[in-house]
């Protein structure tokens, strides 16, 4: 097992590996809006993939877009739906009138020992005009269902890519206000040289706490028991080095982001958009019914 050093080696915070140590600067000077302080870079932090492909505001015009070719394709479902759930119940009562009159006119048949009175006559001919009718409107819902369905395909179709970048737009919009309020307190000058004094000092300690991490320590091959603080740095190999440095690095952004997320209250509203909002989902267009529908309509393709 490595040995610690009875002298300790200082590492530059400004590395690729991680850093331990911040460089003093002589004030705080503010950065741009939406770029980096001098000598600072983001390892952990970065913009949404859709921010390098469009604008906020031309996303923001593609969502309304795809919401009014939404809208149009559910109301047409809606309309085919409803026409649909008219004609099965006016089927069902045609044929329970049907059944009804196919008892009356055979009892009344019975009842005059076989005579065709009027009222049986009568009684077939509306027996036999509820079946015709009811076929006929079998036959109209037997050509509305697939148009039904293959509107119902395309309303799914308009919905997930409307869901998709309405995700996508809030991804954008929250990354763009978030830059913008870090501006607005990156723009306190006072209180950013505050900080650059004091934070050196918050890293430092994370340092020395992470060296003195008996568990870290211990897959390094060290005995932090041995020793307290950064003396094991100069036995241990390049890239066990490069290992410790990294671990400091991801701590001590942990620690400072743990402090400014501690000073930022607790808000569980969700950002609102006007003019993308997305309406409920209608019953019929359940995402297990499109399943099997885009599945019967590819069987049909192929």
């Amino acid at each position: 097992m490595n040995q610690p050093a009875t002298n300790t080696q200082q590492t530059d915070l400004n590395s690729n590996e991680g850093q331990t140590m911040e460089a003093a600067q002589p004030e705080a000077q503010a950065p741009a809006p939406g770029g980096k302080a001098p000598g600072r870079s983001l390892s952990y932090f970065g913009a949404p993939e859709i921010a390098q492909c469009i604008s906020e505001e031309e996303l923001h015009r593609k969502v309304e877009k795809g919401l009014k070719v939404y809208l149009t394709r559910r109301r047409k479902l809606s309309e085919v739906c409803n026409e649909i759930d008219r004609l099965k119940k006016t089927m069902s009562a045609l044929e329970q009138q049907g059944e009804e009159a196919d008892g009356e006119w055979k009892l009344s048949f019975l009842k005059g020992f076989g005579k065709q009175t009027k009222t049986v006559r009568d009684t077939i001919k509306q027996k036999t005009q509820s079946k015709l009718e009811a076929e006929q409107i079998k036959e109209m819902i037997a050509l509305l269902e697939p148009q039904a369905q293959w509107i119902k395909m395309h309303t799914y179709l308009a919905r997930s890519l409307l869901v998709q970048d309405k995700n996508r737009l809030i991804d954008l919009v929250t990354h763009n206000r978030l830059i913008s309020a870090v501006d607005k307190l990156s723009q306190n000058t006072e209180c950013m040289a505050e900080l650059a004094v004091v934070v050196k000092y918050l890293f430092e300690r994370v340092d020395t706490d992470t060296c003195n991490d008996h568990a870290f320590m211990a897959s390094l091959g060290i005995d932090a028991g041995m020793q307290k603080g950064a003396a094991y740095r100069a036995v241990l190999s390049g890239d066990d080095n490069a290992q410790l440095n990294r671990e400091v690095h991801k701590r001590q952004i942990a620690a400072l982001g743990d402090l400014f997320l501690s000073r930022i209250p607790v808000n569980h509203e969700r950002v609102m958009l006007p003019g993308t909002e997305v309406p409920e989902r209608l019953p019929f267009e359940d995402y297990m019914t499109m399943v099997v529908v885009t599945h019967l309509f590819a069987s049909r393709v192929s």
